[in-house]
């Protein structure tokens, strides 16, 4: 049948408006737990919600599904690699022999486009599939023996340092920034005022701005061409030296972020302007932190080129990789900024306890699904259509989420929890909305 959604009005009322709120005890943790809590018509499911009583049925499906990981998951892990590696080296092949059978890409200067969105493919999947869910942990027990690590997807070793990082997963991102302000402050503090990926926080200049909305909208198509190096390359490293900067605290030590943007995010805008005021710190450690991915994509892949065929297949293939990297910016933008945001998804004004009963559920109402199932329509989403349970059990593997997926959502079903699935594209208005100030999010300690 069709997902459970929430009504989703654009605008939460205040709780005095007559919409049918009422005021009962809080059903599960709020700031005062004892106090009188108002839920809003969004907020109804909340009267009867046995916390524990769910909690317990998704602790058992976790329990059960880190059971089962083995071999045969790392050989699924591996299958998705060898896809993702066919779309980067068949676009490759098809951009230097392209010109020795056509040149019907002359006229738009040799960029080859379908060799563009083979390379661009390949990115994203070895960001959103292989890097992403092995720095989670998920292979960790089927790659290690008592302790010691015997595989290459482990997440102790994975991309670390230079060599892994070329070798493993090279992207604009420095895999040890993005491990901080993914795998830690996002996944542990969703929808929280610490979760560096609020959506409705990061956009307020442009939410609250006096920009017309046309523009407005426009901003977002910018923000989505550009948004890997413009915007969270640099925000990791933000969230790395943040953290190193309160471990030196703590230690007594002296240690400054040289990104110095308070709430708001980092962005390649925000290095320029310190670099401008005399201020180079962030600047350089954002340079360290593209060069080997640039250095390939913009320099290696050109020099290839030109060796093969002169500066004008070195022109076309620079053209194409640049082209492949702004396609691989929207296909990520598309399955991954949509995650966590709309007028049925709910942030939180208050933190939780990570496992605690609270954050599974956290998980299940911060996120959003897409279609699942199959291995090819996840690939094509980057197994981002999983991220309620991706929150909910964040070191379990690919395979695993396929397998979890229904039970969870029974489980939501049979205790009345609003489980969201949606098209992608659907999510994307969910996200652009926001993102302009057209609808705004749902709030927990409101009562919504």
């Amino acid at each position: 049948g069709a997902p459970r959604r929430p009504p989703a009005p654009g605008r939460a009322p205040p709780a005095s408006a007559s919409r049918g709120a009422v005021q009962v005890r809080a059903a599960i943790a709020m700031p005062n737990p004892g106090t009188p809590v108002t839920y809003n018509e969004t907020g109804k499911w909340r009267e009867t919600f046995d916390l524990a009583a769910w909690a317990s049925e998704v602790r058992a499906v976790e329990k059960e599904l880190k059971a089962d990981i083995d071999q045969d998951d790392v050989k699924h892990l591996n299958k998705i690699l060898t896809w993702a590696n066919a779309f980067y080296f068949g676009g490759l092949a098809i951009l230097f022999a392209t010109p020795f059978l056509t040149n019907a890409f002359n006229a738009i200067g040799g960029v080859n486009p379908i060799a563009a969105f083979c390379m661009s493919t390949a990115i994203c999947a070895r960001w959103t599939m292989v890097g992403h869910h092995v720095c989670h942990g998920g292979y960790n027990t089927a790659q290690s023996e008592n302790g010691v690590v015997t595989g290459r997807f482990h997440r102790r070793t994975f991309a670390k340092g230079l060599a892994r990082r070329i070798t493993d997963w090279m992207d604009w991102m420095m895999p040890e920034a993005w491990d901080v302000e993914h795998n830690h402050l996002h996944h542990y503090q969703l929808g929280e005022s610490a979760d560096p990926d609020l959506v409705e926080r990061n956009m307020t200049p442009l939410r609250t701005g006096k920009l017309p909305m046309i523009a407005r909208y426009g901003q977002v198509v910018g923000l989505a061409l550009i948004w890997k190096w413009f915007y969270y390359a640099p925000n990791t490293m933000k969230e790395m030296y943040g953290r190193r900067e309160r471990e030196a605290k703590k230690n007594g030590e002296d240690f400054e972020n040289p990104f110095q943007t308070g709430e708001l995010p980092s962005t390649v805008a925000t290095v320029a302007a310190g670099a401008f005021k005399g201020q180079f710190a962030a600047l350089i450690e954002t340079a360290k932190c593209f060069a080997p991915y640039a250095t390939f994509q913009f320099a290696v892949l050109p020099a290839i080129g030109y060796a093969v065929g002169g500066a004008s297949m070195a022109g076309a293939v620079l053209a194409t990789s640049i082209l492949a990297d702004v396609m691989t910016n929207i296909h990520s933008f598309i399955i991954i900024a949509t995650n966590h945001v709309g007028d049925d998804i709910y942030r939180f004004e208050t933190e939780t306890k990570p496992r605690s009963d609270d954050f599974y559920l956290r998980a299940v109402i911060g996120s959003a699904n897409f279609r699942t199932g199959g291995d090819v329509n996840d690939f094509f989403h980057g197994w981002l259509n999983y991220q309620i349970e991706h929150h909910m059990f964040p070191d379990i593997s690919m395979k695993q989420y396929q397998l979890a997926q229904p039970k969870i959502k029974a489980i939501c079903e049979k205790h009345g929890v609003p489980y969201v699935q949606e098209s992608v594209w659907k999510r994307v208005v969910q996200l652009a909305d926001v993102m302009v100030g057209k609808r705004n999010m749902l709030v927990w300690e409101r009562g919504d």
